[in-house]
């Protein structure tokens, strides 16, 4: 018996028809519990795999067995469903279709191929949202979904309503750099006592005077570079986003709205505005004693998509709010928000502050893609 699978292309968008052919040859009859094709996504990260299975067409059942030949068996199902194809620097989404055959008393064929599946063109596919949210980051959508049929008729797809009703909100914002100088009691606890212990130990050399001199050496210059990029960061004062809504499409431009606030006179290497797409993933510990998972540990990791350079060489000084309005236009291939049980993907426009001692100043908002 041969099993062989074939695909009319393996480039598809949203919206669209997949089509194709399940191809199998067969020595002698045969009785099939179920032949059937699958189409499913899967979400690699942080060593684990998730696989979500979306579509499934049955093309044979147990009513009788195929005869001796060979079989050629259509299939189409059209692809109305997030997500898209994404390869990040952590986190990917892949699509594939199997070709199954289920034999009673032996063993399964299957064949699976990969296939790409990104934003449909909207002149085929007009979409209408409705975007409404209870809570932060908790995004629910109502459309309608609409394809081209072979007279070049607009026809429903799917629609999805909103889960419950809420309230819509207006104006979205991120906050960052909000927190006033932070103390690291420990570290310079540490640095004071090596240099209470290594300072008089230069006049009298032992060998405990030269490791404290040495720990001396590494853990001073530390302590003070952290308070360095400390006073940079506080002095910037409270850095705040701003856009209009948070639904866009790709390709879009977004009038985004930014404002520091400085405490006290910072020089500013440069001040650029990203897009970015968050990538989160949880990373659980196992407990001995009951081998369940019983701690998990957030990571999270930025892939920059685009840079904008607002300004460069400035100071920002007190007293005086830095507030300014960047246009920043949308790639046609951004991804949108991706949220499971154990791995987010999350698009979303930042700014970032550079000084000459902290590169780490930023305030983001997320952003909802849609075709």
């Amino acid at each position: 018996m041969e099993l062989q699978l074939s695909l009319k292309k393996e480039h598809y968008t949203l919206g669209e028809v997949v089509s194709g052919y399940v191809d199998i040859e067969l020595d002698s009859p045969k009785l099939f519990n179920e032949i059937y094709v699958s189409c499913y996504w899967k979400l690699h990260g942080a060593g684990r795999t998730e696989q979500h299975e979306k579509y499934k067409v049955v093309l044979q059942t147990d009513e009788a067995p195929l005869p001796a030949g060979k079989h050629h068996l259509p299939f189409q199902f059209a692809m109305d469903d997030y997500p898209i194809t994404w390869h990040g620097d952590k986190l990917s989404i892949d699509w594939y279709i199997i070709a199954y055959a289920d034999i009673p008393l032996g063993w399964d064929k299957k064949v699976i191929k990969k296939y790409l599946l990104d934003y449909s063109n909207q002149s085929s596919i007009p979409f209408k949202p409705t975007f409404t949210t209870q809570t932060p980051g908790a995004i629910q959508i109502e459309y309608e979904l609409f394809s081209k049929n072979e007279q070049g008729e607009s026809q429903l797809v799917r629609r999805l309503p909103p889960q419950q009703p809420a309230e819509v909100e207006n104006v979205y914002e991120g906050h960052g750099n909000s927190k006033p100088l932070q103390f690291r009691i420990r570290l310079t606890l540490f640095s004071i006592l090596l240099s209470l212990i290594a300072i008089p130990s230069l006049w009298a050399p032992s060998t405990f005077g030269w490791i404290c001199t040495a720990l001396w050496l590494f853990f001073v210059p530390k302590t003070y570079f952290y308070y360095r990029k400390e006073l940079d960061r506080s002095r910037c004062g409270p850095i705040s986003i701003k856009v209009d809504h948070q639904d866009f499409k790709p390709g879009q431009t977004i009038k985004t709205k930014y404002k520091v606030s400085p405490t006290q006179a910072v020089k500013i290497k440069r001040l650029v505005a990203r897009i970015e797409v968050l990538e989160v993933f949880f990373v659980f510990s196992t407990d001995d004693d009951n081998s369940s998972f019983n701690r998990k540990r957030i990571v999270r990791h930025v892939t920059q998509i685009e840079e904008i350079e607002v300004k460069k060489e400035f100071i920002l000084s007190p007293g005086k709010d830095d507030e300014n309005t960047v246009l920043i236009t949308l790639p046609k291939n951004l991804m949108h928000a991706v949220r499971t049980v154990n791995n987010q993907i999350l698009p979303q426009i930042a700014i970032h502050i550079e000084t000459e001692h902290c590169r780490d100043i930023s305030a983001s908002v997320a952003l909802n893609i849609t075709p």
